[in-house]
């Protein structure tokens, strides 16, 4: 609290509590005789100081929020409320101003507000994404068709097909950017240790970062476990360190941390997190940091600091989309000694590290194999159809899973069902997957989507899944790892 003597010149400040000079920094020597104005410093919203000047003008009572400055030059929100003390007679004596230190209520403010944008940016860019992938798998499957019927001799037509899937790929990896920003790629987490990633990753981490930045590790002794995708999370790592490489020039140091940390309470460091034990990666280059208009929109796709064709400002929304789909969550902030600090909060998980991977050789399909492919759209039917023939398979084409569940009805001579996840007709792809599990438990099943929700990975993971816009050959190897597995209904 603080009163300020109006008949006095410039409005001085005559009283205050300590309550004002705990939150302010300054001592009350150093406040007694000042205009209220010191607290003002280079972010102040100039049009709520005019508000605040007008209303002690014509003696009205005023309530405002405004950024202000302690004396260490560290900001705090200042719920300002300022009030006219008057006589018996009405004449003016005083300005009475309460004041409360908000900062944390409107820092928890603007990590929602930033939360709901970041989701409403989302969905957009989940269905744009889908939509493209659809049109990417034709283009990237009819190239490659071509390329077994493209005459090596013919330069000019082999260059131009090396362009068009080139083009595709490039699409195909921006489309998966947005849909790991959008929270909707499918995920195949699995249980391991971040050190252990870390380690394994190490020397494609090096490579990246080249010869002039150095990398160094503080990896905890007890690590937790958590729970995720390897393969997102190493792309994530590699999307924040060639940030650093790029903000470092190349030069300097940048350190991986891990630790383990029980958060008991919300608050606006970790907002969005529920309480509980997490796992906590942290990567701090010892660059310039990033710049204070641009740290609350490092996260937001098509947001870069670089120049025109550079970047696509998608990887660290990618990031960002990967952290929350994972039930985690993505910060930076800059480095009291200089360098910014991104910090990854993984959800701890209990079990033994998955450390077996796998590998399946691949064959040409066996004479009189049969595939029943469900995929309503006409486009990527005709591709999926074109495929399969040319892999040597006998393809029957259902348009959604009821027509599907028909054709198994009265036949069942198929080696595999593959079929897309997004359908209309009310059956989705998984929900057809676990109906022909029930009904035809040894017939094998792949699912592809270039999509995912939360409710269909849920309901999916028991089965395979390949990724649009896929390759002639991965498809080929998925269905044959199917297919020749011991026990397998062929």
């Amino acid at each position: 609290m603080i009163v300020t003597d109006p008949h006095q010149p410039d409005n001085p400040i005559i009283f205050c509590n300590e309550a004002f000079t705990y939150m302010s920094g300054y001592d009350e020597s150093e406040i007694v005789g000042l205009n209220c104005r010191f607290l003002q410093g280079p972010e102040t919203d100039r049009e709520v100081v005019a508000q605040v000047r007008r209303a002690i003008e014509q003696r009205e009572e005023v309530s405002v929020e405004l950024l202000n400055y302690r004396k260490n030059g560290s900001t705090f929100w200042n719920a300002l409320f300022v009030s006219p003390i008057y006589d018996e007679r009405g004449e003016l004596l005083y300005f009475f101003a309460s004041q409360l230190d908000i900062s944390r209520r409107r820092e928890a403010e603007e990590a929602l507000h930033q939360a709901q944008k970041m989701e409403a940016v989302g969905q957009l860019t989940g269905g744009i994404a889908h939509d493209f992938n659809n049109l990417l798998q034709v283009i990237i499957g009819y190239a490659d068709m071509l390329e077994g019927r493209v005459d090596a001799a013919d330069r000019p037509a082999q260059r131009a097909l090396e362009a068009i899937t080139s083009a595709a790929n490039r699409g195909a990896t921006l489309t998966q950017q947005l849909l790991a920003f959008a929270r909707k790629q499918e995920l195949r987490d699995r249980l391991l240790n971040f050190n252990t990633l870390v380690n394994d990753f190490r020397p494609v981490i090096e490579r990246n970062l080249g010869e002039g930045l150095r990398l160094r590790t503080q990896l905890a002794d007890e690590l937790w476990n958590c729970r995720v995708d390897p393969v997102q999370a190493e792309l994530a790592l590699l999307n924040i360190l060639t940030n650093a490489r790029d903000a470092t020039e190349g030069r300097g140091t940048v350190t991986i941390t891990t630790r383990n940390e029980v958060i008991e309470r919300l608050d606006a460091r970790t907002a969005n997190l529920e309480p509980g034990e997490y796992i906590v990666v942290e990567i701090a280059d010892t660059g310039p940091g990033v710049a204070p208009e641009a740290i609350d929109k490092v996260f937001d796709p098509f947001f870069s600091t670089k120049g025109i064709g550079k970047g696509t400002g998608l990887g660290l929304a990618m990031v960002y989309g990967f952290m929350r789909q994972s039930n985690g969550l993505a910060k930076v902030h800059n480095q009291s000694e200089g360098g910014a600090c991104f910090t990854l909060y993984f959800p701890r998980a209990t079990g033994i590290p998955d450390r077996n991977g796998h590998a399946q050789a691949a064959r040409r399909a066996r004479a009189a194999e049969r595939v029943l492919m469900v995929e309503d759209q006409a486009e990527v039917a005709q591709l999926g159809q074109a495929l399969l023939e040319d892999l040597g398979y006998s393809v029957v084409h259902a348009a959604n899973a009821r027509a599907a569940l028909d054709i198994l009805a009265h036949d069942q001579d198929f080696a595999l069902v593959f079929s897309d996840i997004l359908m209309p007709g009310g059956m989705n792809g998984v929900m057809l997957a676990h109906q022909i599990r029930r009904d035809f438990p040894k017939l094998p099943i792949l699912l592809t989507t270039g999509y995912s929700d939360e409710a269909l990975d849920d309901g999916g993971r028991s089965f395979e899944l390949l990724r649009k816009p896929y390759r002639r050959h991965d498809l080929h190897v998925r269905i044959r790892a199917l297919l020749d597995r011991p026990g397998a209904r062929t």
